[in-house]
This record gives C-alpha cells, sequence and structure tokens, in this order.
C-alpha cells in the first residue's frame, strides 16, 4: 500500500466478521469516517488531508478492494495509479476494461470500456491490476482534450520519469487498441508529445502556442557562459534571441523541485540564472499557468513580447 494511502473500511469485510454495517453509518453520521464508494469507508481525518490525486487514487483502490475478481484498470483510474497528470478534476467514476465477447456493462461507479483483452497489455502496480503505461496514455487521449491528453503523453515521456516509455512504445500501443473512439485525436497527440516538457505547465503552453499559431521553439536548449553552464531553458526561438520561461507552482512545492531547499532560495536562484541569461545577451520572457492555459492571453502576451509567429 502506499504511504498515501489510509486504510480502508469495507462493508463485506465487517459483516463477515460479525458486525453490522449500520456501525459504518453511524460512524460517518457523527464525521468519524467518511465513504470513499458505496461499501468502503476510511478515517475522515485521513481523507482530510489528501491531495485530489490521493482522494482520486483511493477511490479506485477502493473499487479494487471491493470486487470479487481483480478489474483492470483503465483510463483516468489508470493514471492516477501510474501518476500521471491531467487537466481539470478527476472524475468520480472508476474505469475498468471489459470483454468485448462478454458485454460486461456499467454499474454505479464503475464504468466498462469493452475491448479485447487479449490485445491488451497490463501489469500489476502495487497490487492492482492497470493497463500497461503507454495504454493509459492512449485510452486517455481518446476520451481527453488534446491539451490535457498532451499533459499526460509528456509525463510518460519524461526524461525526469523513472521506467519512462518512448515514442514507439505509444505508437504501438495506439495500434494495438485499434479501433478506439476519436483514433485521430489519440494519433495527434501520440504525434505531438515530446519527453522534453518537465511540466504540465510546459506542456500546456506548447499546445497553446500550436494553437495560438507561434513558431515552433526549441525545448530544454542548454545555456552556457564564462562561468559555465547556466542551464536549460523551457522555449527558446533561436531567430529572435528569444527565451520564453513558464513558472508553474510545482517548482516551488514539490519536493522533487526543491530537493531540500527552501521555495525563497529557488526564488533566488533562478533571479541569478535569468540574469545570467539575459547577459548573453537574450531577451527573457516568463509567464505563469494562468496565462499558459489560455491560448488567447498566451498569444497576446507573447506578440507584446515580440515571439515570432510561424511563417506561412
Amino acid at each position: 500500500m502506499s504511504i498515501a494511502d489510509p486504510p480502508l473500511t469495507l462493508t463485506r469485510d465487517v459483516e463477515r466478521a460479525g458486525g453490522d454495517r449500520r456501525q459504518l453509518a453511524r460512524q460517518a453520521a457523527r464525521g468519524d469516517l467518511r465513504r470513499v464508494r458505496p461499501g468502503a469507508y476510511a478515517a475522515a481525518s485521513a481523507l482530510s488531508s489528501l491531495t485530489p490525486d490521493g482522494r482520486y487514487r483511493l477511490h479506485v483502490r477502493a473499487a479494487s478492494e471491493s470486487q470479487s475478481t481483480r478489474p483492470i484498470f483503465s483510463h483516468h483510474s489508470a493514471a492516477v495509479i501510474w501518476g500521471l497528470p491531467i487537466l481539470g478534476s478527476w472524475p468520480n467514476t472508476v474505469h475498468r476494461l471489459t470483454e468485448r465477447a462478454s458485454g460486461g456493462r456499467s454499474h454505479g461507479d464503475v464504468v466498462a470500456h469493452p475491448t479485447r483483452l487479449d490485445r491488451v497489455e497490463f501489469v500489476e502496480v502495487e497490487g492492482m491490476l492497470v493497463t500497461s503505461l503507454a495504454r493509459t496514455v492512449v485510452d486517455l487521449a481518446s476520451v481527453s482534450s488534446l491539451t490535457s491528453g498532451v499533459v499526460s503523453a509528456d509525463s510518460a515521456l519524461s526524461r525526469r520519469r523513472k521506467g519512462r516509455i518512448r515514442s514507439a512504445d505509444i505508437e504501438l500501443a495506439w495500434e494495438a487498441a485499434m479501433p478506439i473512439k476519436a483514433h485521430r485525436r489519440a494519433a495527434s497527440v501520440v504525434a505531438f508529445s515530446t519527453d522534453k516538457a518537465d511540466t504540465p505547465a510546459e506542456s500546456v503552453s506548447r499546445v497553446n502556442m500550436h494553437i495560438a499559431g507561434f513558431a515552433p521553439p526549441r525545448l530544454q536548449w542548454p545555456w552556457f557562459d564564462y562561468r559555465g553552464r547556466i542551464g536549460e531553458s523551457d522555449f527558446d526561438w533561436e531567430e529572435v534571441d528569444h527565451i520564453g520561461e513558464v513558472d508553474g507552482k510545482m517548482k516551488y512545492l514539490k519536493d522533487e523541485y526543491l530537493k531540500g531547499r527552501e521555495p525563497g532560495e529557488i526564488v533566488y536562484l533562478e533571479k541569478i540564472r535569468e540574469d545570467r541569461l539575459r547577459a548573453l545577451p537574450k531577451k527573457v520572457t516568463r509567464w505563469g499557468w494562468d496565462i499558459a492555459v489560455n491560448p488567447q492571453r498566451l498569444r497576446a502576451h507573447l506578440l507584446n513580447e515580440g515571439v515570432p509567429l510561424r511563417r506561412r
């Protein structure tokens, strides 16, 4: 069990031990327990400290432990187990694959996706069966917006991800999934994704730059000065000596980016880094998440800064 997952109390287990399910209902009414999904409860104090990712992950785990046969989780449910980001909120349903020939149906909070299971690669992750990382990316791309699909695909390909996959893996999963709805949109996600986006903010910015008509930037280009290596830029447009940097909250809050440092120290180091980039000399343009997610605002911001559009 993941450290982030609080213990679950299943109505089925209470009754098998001779208990009364009404006891759980009374504890929930007092506020001691909270229902995760039908037949599954967790301590209210533990749930209150979970992130949205953690709450949905627990929802999926509760569905896994409540089923008489082990389900194969897919789409958003597989994504949260793999730690893939999405845009927007997690669903209030659990997604699983069923054999197309058996006619498995959706019920309650479980959405069934009929398919040929002999063509699906799935693995066990922390006791749960989930579609492979590559197949999960394809399934998400078929039901998500282009932007959200790219966010998830970029994360699966990211050079920072332990156990990352390659574009060829996603292409093979896409072929194996046929026929799949919205297959052209899924193909567009596969074609546009990259291993050089380190954060969702970078992925969102890149998609919206494309939508807004900007020239494709270079990604993660290394820069040096007389003192040595400065670092890599999120984006740069070589023909105009222009560097673009998007500031998401993660680099100032998540441990994997902080690496034991305080947020204030990260801000200070970012300032030094930007000063060195400007001295190359390069123009440096920064923007935040609120601009990154809005193609119109991003277009206005970058045009005002002199970033070039694509040549016709």
